[in-house]
Order: C-alpha cells, then sequence, then structure tokens
C-alpha cells in the first residue's frame, strides 16, 4: 500500500455517520465531512486543533457528552442527546470510543454519531 494514512483518513473522511475525535487535552484532531453535514457546520477544517468547547459551542448538550467521556473514560453505545440547530431540534444518535496507543495509554475519544430527527418523527 502506498500510503496508509491517506487510505485511513478516506475510510473516516467516507463514513456514512457523523466522526469527531478530541485529543485527552480536549482539543478537535478531526471531523469527518459528514459531521460537518449532520451539524450545518460550513468549515469543518476551521475546527481542528480548536478547543471541543469552543468549536462545539452552539451545540451544549454534545459538549458536555464530550466532557463526560474526557473525564470518565467510559464508552457509550446508542445512546442520544438533542441539540438545536438555529430553531430547529435535531435528535443525534452517537457512540463514543476512547482512542488508546498501541501501548494502551489513552489519548482521547472518538464520537461517530447520525442525525435521527426524521426516523423519530415516523416513530
Amino acid at each position: 500500500m502506498r500510503d496508509q494514512a491517506e487510505y485511513y483518513q478516506s475510510i473516516l473522511d467516507n463514513l456514512t455517520g457523523g466522526f469527531l475525535s478530541v485529543s485527552l487535552d480536549g482539543l478537535v484532531v478531526y471531523v469527518n465531512p459528514t459531521a460537518g453535514k449532520i451539524l450545518h457546520l460550513p468549515d469543518i477544517a476551521s475546527l481542528i486543533g480548536k478547543d471541543y468547547a469552543a468549536a462545539l459551542g452552539g451545540f451544549p448538550a454534545l459538549c458536555e457528552v464530550v466532557r463526560a467521556a474526557l473525564a470518565t473514560h467510559q464508552t457509550v453505545h446508542r445512546a442520544e442527546v438533542s441539540v438545536m440547530h438555529g430553531a430547529a431540534p435535531l435528535v443525534i444518535g452517537y457512540s463514543t470510543l476512547q482512542v488508546k496507543n498501541r501501548a494502551g495509554e489513552y489519548l482521547g475519544l472518538g464520537i461517530i454519531f447520525q442525525d435521527l430527527t426524521f426516523v423519530q418523527r415516523k416513530s
């Protein structure tokens, strides 16, 4: 394989769900294009390196998910959180994962999520 890092980046870029990664010190490491679409974030590249609370300031409930995951190092499977985009409520289904290196050292977290708003309305 020519460039393994590019291959892994492409996997994250092409996920059908949103993906956000935050370092142990609370900085945004990665946001995939789908996350930008779900959260209506026009410039995801500008979020890289920012504190998650500043980057996701318009989504306090999502910030709380990140804060709790960083504080507890616990993994969440299939939870939901309500966020507002302007005047429109969104229901976000998410799971968190702990990012560790090969030595098992904790590096941060990842969140994979989808917009469940229309799924919820149909139920």
